[in-house]
């Protein structure tokens, strides 16, 4: 893992990485859009992969946590491929760990960053709130949907790949909840119902 320091203007964190990784995407974004983390995210996703069991059954929550967490890891590892991980100081802990230590850097260096995508609907209002106390800023946070959204508007995939990813991504979350799916589609501006199914367009 390289901690140089090199800020992209994207940061995900672990969940929303989880839910990416798990995409048919996902290789397509490690190729065309740069992203950073932080290094409390890039050690959950470790610790899910020793501790979830990559032989719990298909289908399992487990089963998609452990494979997201290995397969979000490996471009950080590799040196060829422009992901980066920034130090998080003071480092937080406990379960929510990932999601306070993407704040904490949006609040250091808001100016650097257009979107911070996480998974968690307060984390994203709180982080909003910061961005939005910030002067010359137009930094937005947004759900996991949207990484795969500026793949498509990086012309990375097709309309309707796009849409097939967030079905996947959708259902491997259990995102099945009015809320939870209006939340998935807030801030783009796609039609995806002629792809999906009408409970989750």
């Amino acid at each position: 893992m390289a901690e140089d320091n090199v800020r992209h203007p994207v940061i995900v964190d672990t969940d929303a990485l989880i839910a990416v990784a798990n995409t048919d995407l996902w290789s397509r974004i490690t190729d065309n859009i740069q992203l950073t983390t932080t290094n409390v995210c890039y050690h959950e996703l470790n610790r899910h992969v020793r501790e979830m069991s990559e032989y719990a059954p298909e289908g399992t929550r487990e089963r998609w946590v452990h494979d997201g967490s290995k397969r979000a890891l490996e471009p950080f590892d590799d040196k060829d491929v422009p992901f980066t991980t920034v130090p998080c100081v003071p480092r937080p802990h406990g379960e929510d760990a990932g999601e306070k230590s993407v704040k904490m850097e949006i609040e250091q260096n808001t100016e650097l960053y257009r979107f911070a995508i996480l998974m968690d609907a307060h984390g994203r209002q709180a982080i909003n709130r910061a961005f939005g106390d910030a002067e010359e800023t137009t930094g937005k946070a947004v759900a996991p949907t949207f990484l795969l959204y500026l793949l498509l508007d990086d012309g990375g995939c097709t309309v309707a790949e796009f849409c097939q990813a967030c079905g996947e991504m959708l259902r491997g979350e259990g995102w099945t909840g009015y809320q939870a799916i209006q939340a998935a589609w807030e801030a783009i501006p796609v039609d995806c119902s002629q792809y999906l199914p009408d409970s989750l367009s």
